[in-house]
């Protein structure tokens, strides 16, 4: 196997711009430092998301073999006085020499390391049912759900629950003599879960979301839901059917369509990005008074102020809003103050800020929630900015 650690750094600088360029792994070439046998195991091994826990959590222990380089590479560049950037390539490289490294020791010199318990106790997903009782989900369950005649209406596989299991009605419609029956899907920060409607919408609701949805739509009635949080829409194509999603004071009215919607409480605005086909936006309290359409073209975001009430759009890179329903953190030319926010639903756990000028500091970086842990998000930042920092279970305090 190898044992020549240049070879391994060498390695570790292509698979950084690999991921940076958003390339396949499996296609780096890695001729110059392995042979057949190396190569075909170890990429093999870095392919395998059951691994990328483990190789995160064994690269904090050999990180000081490779301070004294990170260092060199850290000086060598260069910092706009505007702007703070973290330099995503050479983060990503050290990750991966950590990483490398870590499957080095740990696979060929029998390395061991004791690994802790989780910082804290993340709460459960839960599913409110029309009865008003409510079931806690596991990505791990399967579970039937029934409406109030015994039937069962949906079905969760492990990290989704699907309503489309009724093939007696097409198109996930009853008849317009049905009352509408209810349930509400809650996601704590910190995790993540899919849905799919009745219709064959699909739903991918982000940490710190609830959505309220029909448990079967109407034939002949708008289909409606409510959210707040934020969620991805693909939704299913019917022109006589409109799909409104209904966030804070603001309507989306769609036909079939994907778009991401995010409309949390703390936030100043709702903001809607549209990736296919067209939506509307409207002010939910004005649209039976004849309210205009504000029309979202691909590649737009639409942002309602809860301050003024008004609507402004603007041209975007729609995998910055996206990138969290694959797993990645995407920040760029964000305030730190925002970037906060956001790593607290996805990591469910409190930041205070108490470094004003930090917080008007302006980032560009993306981040792996898969393998990297808060603490190694914030040492990116800290290398890029020196401030400092407390973390104690779930509480982080920044200085």
């Amino acid at each position: 196997m190898l044992r020549d650690f240049s070879k391994l750094m060498e390695l570790a600088k292509k698979l950084a711009r690999t991921i940076l360029l958003r390339e396949r792994i499996e296609e780096v070439d890695t001729s110059e430092e392995l042979n057949q046998d190396e190569r075909d195991y170890i990429m093999q091994k870095l392919a395998e998301p059951s691994h990328w826990l483990e190789r995160s959590r064994l690269k904090k222990d050999v990180d000081e073999t490779h301070t004294m380089e990170w260092e060199r590479l850290k000086a060598s560049t260069i910092q706009d006085s505007k702007l703070k950037y973290l330099n995503t390539v050479l983060k990503i490289a050290a990750v991966f020499i950590g990483v490398v490294g870590c499957t080095y020791f740990f696979l060929f010199q029998n390395f061991t390391n004791d690994v802790g318990q989780p910082l804290i106790k993340q709460e459960a997903i839960t599913l409110e049912l029309e009865n008003g009782s409510v079931e806690k989900l596991t990505k791990s369950d399967h579970k039937q759900f029934r409406n109030r005649q015994g039937k069962i209406v949906g079905l969760q596989k492990a990290g989704q629950l699907d309503y489309t299991s009724d093939s007696e009605q097409p198109a996930g419609l009853d008849n317009t003599d049905k009352p509408l029956e209810y349930h509400k899907l809650t996601v704590p920060y910190g995790k993540t879960f899919q849905l799919v409607l009745s219709d064959g919408t699909k739903v991918h609701l982000n940490a710190g979301t609830s959505l309220k949805y029909p448990v079967r739509f109407v034939k002949g009635k708008t289909r409606e839901v409510f959210m707040e949080g934020e969620a991805f829409f693909d939704v299913h194509k019917n022109k006589e059917q409109p799909f409104i999603v209904n966030a804070d004071d603001l309507g989306v009215k769609v036909l079939g369509t994907r778009f991401v919607v995010s409309s949390y409480p703390e936030d100043a605005y709702v903001n809607t990005v549209l990736l296919e086909g067209s939506v509307g936006l409207y002010k939910s309290s004005q649209e039976k008074n004849g309210e205009e359409y504000t029309m979202l073209e691909p590649g737009f975001m639409g942002a309602w102020s809860k301050e003024r009430g008004d609507i402004s759009v603007k041209e975007v890179d729609t995998g910055i809003y996206t990138a969290w329903t694959k797993g990645r953190m995407v920040f760029s030319h964000m305030k730190f103050k925002d970037i906060i926010k956001k790593l607290a639903r996805c990591y469910n756990v409190s930041i205070t800020n108490s470094n004003a000028q930090l917080g008007e500091e302006t980032f560009t970086a993306t981040f792996d929630v898969k393998i990297e842990t808060m603490e190694d998000i914030l040492e990116s930042f800290k290398r890029n900015y020196g401030f400092d920092y407390h973390m104690e279970n779930n509480q982080i305090k920044i200085y």
